[in-house]
């Protein structure tokens, strides 16, 4: 693999451009003490490179030798690069350079039953990284028959743990109809630490997530749109999107558009002389916003809000209207500051307070990505990933190494005893590997205060927390079947949860944020026990209550999309016992069995619910709570 970073013709001035609009939201944020800090990531440092033996497919390697220089058309070499891969886990990764492209990038079918899924784009630096398509190119002229520069496959909801990480799509000049990223993932999957621009600002959208139903549940991180008719575009009933650290800039129509998603947003810039947003259907959730209206015409709405929507800390400089809201209480909120607001009457059981519970937010730790002089392999000491043999002992020998990351090939490892992480160990990557067996991860004491686990397609049994040190875990399935796996906490130490699937889920006396959680085993999903929970954007299937907060605890769910499918729901949707509880969710059921009992709330010795039929209706055969507050 070429390790030299390589800065090709072009990726100077998407940097000038990314460092303009940097300062541009600075001066934004600058204009209201209380405007959301962004944390965006540093691209000097950014420096995404891979072990030779990791099993990464680099498109400049043979047989696809694709040249990165902006001048040679090299659709035809990452095309095929997709196309040998489809449904392995495998990283296809872009070294530093500008891609032209003249024709649409594709995920590929592979058989029918795995088609488009389990297919990883990934960049070397974001903003060093370009796919950029040719101006003018066949086919993406005319607005009418919108084209995608990327396209990563259609329904129905399989496309398991796709993703885009750490590059650039620019759609060039002269090209009116193309869209930037059409992107769909089931379950888990992510776009992050991603550029869509357009060279002239014209395009249909940047991100497409409309073209096709059944899109989610996934998490969308660290992105920038710069032009287009639309900057974000969803739709449809079903997965549910969450979004985090978003930027916008210079849409023609709208900058996030929804029609019929359940949505959650939270750090969200938009610098647009049109509407930051229109929730024309859906339920959306947003959190720390500064939208900025750019330009003299005459005054826009911010917000257009034709569903259901929660929104808490929005700041609206240069806009006539805050929030225009056409549903549930029709009461518009003025330009300026808005502390939260919700579309329609809030709902509660016990004498509380009218609002969220507002609980601390902490931003997920980084861990420094370490020179390749630092990473260690189980195969190191003797695994051999897919021969159906124990790698326990492999396993904990890698981590007992002395070494920081612990990286594993691409491929299928089996575990049949506990594996300790401690010593020198802060990154356990997995390189899309799939780790399988009855043994469990157990997080124990170490050197390192915080530890990530990152992009696995199972592991193991699953993750038991024993240490007060911080554990992140990302873009990960605990496991294949996602009821054979659990995470549990022992110790005291906090957990930060991104775009993972699976479950059960047990907090204890710990602090837990969560960013797009998907828990979808049968029975209780998560437990939080004299805990506090803060999830943006949860997703569910099946019966069983979705969060039991007792002992104390306190949970917050900023949206969340409850899929309640399979059998009659003889338990209620949430549990509260003698606890506190913000949230705003949408039900959908297609089966015929929704939940009957949406809340059980016991205050002291009294216990009152909320039957189905006494809130508002989603929409989709099932129920809505635009807000509910349960309170101590």
């Amino acid at each position: 693999m070429n390790k030299k970073p390589l800065l090709a013709i072009g990726a100077i001035g998407s940097l000038i451009t990314f460092l303009a609009i940097i300062i541009n939201i600075k001066q934004s944020l600058s204009l209201n003490d209380k405007a959301p800090t962004l944390a965006f990531k540093s691209t000097s440092s950014e420096n995404i490179l891979f072990p030779k033996n990791a099993g990464v497919i680099n498109v400049k390697d043979a047989p696809y030798f694709a040249k990165g220089d902006g001048v040679t058309d090299d659709t035809q070499a990452i095309q095929r690069a997709l196309n040998d891969y489809p449904n392995r886990n495998k990283i296809i990764y872009l070294p530093n350079g500008t891609y032209l492209i003249s024709d649409q990038l594709r995920w590929a079918k592979g058989v029918e039953a795995s088609r488009e899924k389990r297919i990883i784009l990934q960049g070397q630096n974001s903003t060093k990284t370009i796919i950029k398509l040719k101006n003018n190119a066949k086919d993406f002229t005319n607005p009418a028959k919108p084209k995608a520069v990327i396209w990563t496959g259609t329904s129905p909801a399989q496309r398991f743990r796709n993703a885009i990480r750490n590059l650039t799509v620019d759609t060039g000049n002269d090209n009116p109809g193309a869209i930037g990223i059409q992107f769909n993932a089931s379950n888990q999957g992510t776009v992050r630490n991603v550029n869509i621009q357009s060279g002239d600002g014209q395009g249909v959208a940047g991100l497409d997530m409309r073209y096709t139903d059944e899109v989610g549940p996934v998490l969308i991180k660290n992105l920038q749109v710069i032009g287009f008719n639309r900057g974000i575009w969803t739709g449809h009933r079903v997965n549910s999107q969450t979004f985090e650290n978003i930027t916008l800039q210079n849409q023609k129509e709208f900058g996030f558009y929804n029609d019929g998603q359940v949505i959650s947003i939270r750090n969200l810039v938009s610098r647009n002389s049109v509407p930051a947003i229109y929730n024309k259907h859906g339920l959306m959730t947003l959190l720390d916003a500064n939208l900025t209206r750019i330009g003299t015409s005459s005054p826009e709405k911010a917000i257009i809000n034709g569903s259901s929507l929660l929104a808490r800390n929005i700041t609206t400089p240069g806009y006539g209207t805050a929030i225009q809201n056409n549903r549930g209480s029709r009461q518009n909120v003025a330009s300026g500051s808005v502390k939260e607001f919700v579309s329609h009457p809030i709902i509660s059981l016990f004498k509380t307070s009218q609002k969220t519970l507002n609980l601390p937010i902490q931003e997920t730790p980084e861990v420094a990505w370490d020179s390749l002089s630092q990473w260690v392999s189980p195969t190191d000491f003797g695994a051999k990933p897919g021969d159906k043999r124990d790698d326990s002992v492999a396993i904990q020998a890698a981590i007992d190494s002395g070494k920081t990351t612990l990286y594993f090939p691409n491929g299928i490892y089996n575990i049949s005893r506990p594996i300790y992480i401690r010593g020198n160990i802060k990154r356990i990557i997995g390189l899309e590997a799939n780790i399988s067996g009855k043994g469990v991860f157990h997080f124990v004491d170490g050197s390192s205060p915080v530890v990530i686990i990152e992009r696995f397609d199972g592991l193991g049994s699953g993750v038991v927390h024993d240490s007060n040190r911080t554990l992140v875990l990302s873009s990960t399935a605990l496991a294949n079947t996602s009821s054979k796996a659990s995470y549990t906490s022992k110790g005291g130490g906090q957990l930060f949860i991104e775009d993972v699937v699976g479950g059960p889920w047990t907090f204890n006396n710990q602090k837990v944020w969560a960013r797009q959680l998907n828990p979808e085993n049968i029975g209780t999903k998560i437990v939080n026990n004299q805990g506090t929970l803060w999830v943006l954007g949860l997703k569910t299937e099946r019966h069983g209550i979705v969060v039991d907060t007792k002992g104390g605890g306190k949970t917050e769910i900023a949206g969340g999309f409850i899929y309640s499918t399979a059998a009659p729901k003889k338990t209620p949707m949430f549990a509260l016992d003698n606890s506190s509880i913000s949230l705003t969710i949408s039900e959908c059921n297609f089966n015929g069995n929704p939940f009957k009992t949406l809340i059980s709330e016991k205050q002291g010795s009294n216990t009152r619910v909320i039957e189905r039929g006494s809130s508002p209706s989603s929409g989709c055969n099932g129920s809505l709570l635009p807000l509910f507050v349960g309170n101590k």
